[in-house]
């Protein structure tokens, strides 16, 4: 079992010491029907000696990962969020930016992130005059998909007060109780296993969070896997965010820096700063100079198919009426797409996308589209597949540079990730999002100054906007949030 164990450790960052083994081959026992395999033992040597793609991965995770948990778990934990975290966010954001930002890590069937998301319901008058953000992933396909459903039977609820239960819950059968869409919608989940280490990251909106919450996760991996994860929840949280982990994982949350705060019966962890965080600061950079690492041999590849107008024009009035008309249908379809995607349906999205090629083949905003869906399902050859066909017939549209070089970054593929970039950056000079996406990855090279040259640049643009503007590409996040998160790095 030591060498199933290694594997596992080595391809997806899981640990089971010896006194796990029986856990470890149970597990493999029940994955090795769905692999395709008559008995574990074979299961057992194709797994060592095999690449795990990622299909085999989520079967494997589903077998191996453990999911006991319910809503409002820890009475005293949400006590503490209800009192002083999420009081002292609402407190002092009240009359500034309101929005508050959390990440259930490791979040299982839904039942944590859904509980935070009752309990801001309940606490935050005009709660939509707020941007809520609650992230939630986990390595276990079967959890997310229930947890997107929405649906929980009476064993979810047996620490939930009836009022509560009454609330925010429809009965629809003997036995299960559909969440409000309302508590649904503010809840956005997909997969990521926390060993890939692949956060902070702005294109999954994991960044600068102020509350991140991963409880019965860490025991998981191995221990300097644990340390390094908390490292990067560390770097993904805001200057003085918080960090709940369970009591037996509390160690490794000091190692990585953290201040543990003592409060009614449970630990938690604070991000502290050494200088004072600023908050709506806008120097003037009127004069400053623009550094770009972008220069005008920066190839790019010109579209192929240019239509005809002379022929367009030729074409009859019953021909043009009935483009008008599936143009129409289209558009309508189209914002229905973008809806599912927004609420993390993607295969929804998916499906209405394929079915909008059908009508329009040439449409490169349908494509570009259909590649973050992908994207979001870790699909990514799909993705940079439907990504290139979108640029091949919009070739000067920066957005899609970009949104390849996010994709390359998740295939590991950083040059080429950089490369898109600099296109992007070559269309759009004040691109923002790029700017920072081309600084996050030459901090991580170790060039320090390239990086800088990136924020700086970010920054002298983000400076120029209103502090309360939507900043595009952003996900949502806004020109005074985004100077605070570059000022906190310095």
């Amino acid at each position: 079992m030591s060498q199933v164990s290694d594997c596992l450790c080595k391809k997806m960052g899981l640990e089971f010491p010896e006194n796990r083994y029986k856990d470890l081959m149970r597990g493999i026992e029940e994955a090795s029907k769905d692999l395709g395999f008559d008995n574990a033992k074979d299961c057992i040597e194709w797994m060592i000696n095999s690449e795990l793609n990622k299909q085999t991965q989520d079967t494997l995770a589903k077998y191996l990962t453990i999911g006991e948990t319910y809503f409002l778990r820890d009475s005293s934990l949400f006590k503490n969020l209800k009192d002083k975290i999420f009081h002292d966010l609402i407190y002092s954001r009240w009359h500034k930016e309101k929005y508050i930002r959390i990440w259930s890590a490791g979040c299982c069937t839904g039942e944590e992130p859904y509980s935070f998301a009752m309990l801001i319901d309940q606490i935050l008058p005009h709660r939509t005059e707020w941007n809520i953000s609650i992230i939630a992933t986990d390595i276990n396909e079967n959890f997310l998909n229930k947890a997107k459903k929405g649906i929980y039977t009476k064993w979810s609820f047996r620490n939930t007060p009836q009022d509560i239960r009454e609330k925010y819950f429809k009965k629809i059968g003997e036995n299960q109780f559909s969440i409000s869409p309302k508590i649904k919608k503010m809840v956005s989940f997909f997969h990521l296993n926390l060993a890939s280490l692949n956060f902070p990251s702005f294109s999954k909106n994991i960044t600068e969070m102020d509350l991140i919450c991963c409880r019965n996760v860490l025991m998981y991996f191995s221990g300097t896997v644990r340390d390094q994860v908390v490292n990067k929840f560390s770097e993904s949280l805001s200057p003085n965010g918080w960090l709940i982990v369970s009591p037996g994982e509390a160690e490794h949350a000091r190692k990585a820096g953290l201040k543990p705060v003592r409060s009614t019966e449970t630990t938690l962890f604070r991000k502290t700063v050494s200088k004072p965080h600023k908050i709506n600061k806008y120097p003037n950079y009127e004069h400053t100079k623009i550094d770009s690492t972008i220069n005008e041999n920066t190839k790019i590849v010109l579209p192929r198919n240019i239509p005809d107008k002379q022929n367009l024009q030729q074409q009859s009035t019953e021909q043009k009426e009935k483009i008008k008309e599936n143009s129409n249908k289209a558009e309508l379809k189209y914002d229905d797409a973008f809806k599912f995607f927004e609420k993390g349906n993607y295969d929804d999205s998916v499906h209405l996308l394929c079915a909008l090629l059908e009508i329009e083949k040439n449409n490169s905003e349908y494509m570009a589209l259909l590649a973050r869906c992908y994207a979001n399902l870790k699909q990514n050859d799909k993705a940079s597949s439907w990504c290139k066909k979108a640029i091949s017939l919009d070739a000067f549209n920066p957005k899609y540079y970009y949104l390849m070089a996010t994709i390359q970054q998740e295939q590991g593929q950083i040059d080429l990730s950089i490369k898109a970039l600099n296109q992007a950056l070559y269309l759009e000079p004040s691109f923002i999002m790029a700017y920072m996406a081309l600084g996050m990855i030459r901090r991580k090279q170790g060039r320090q100054k390239d990086s800088e040259k990136c924020m700086k640049n970010a920054l002298y643009y983000l400076k120029n906007m209103g502090k309360n503007t939507i900043v595009p590409s952003s996900d949502g996040m806004t020109a005074g949030r985004l100077v605070d998160m570059l000022e906190s790095m310095n």
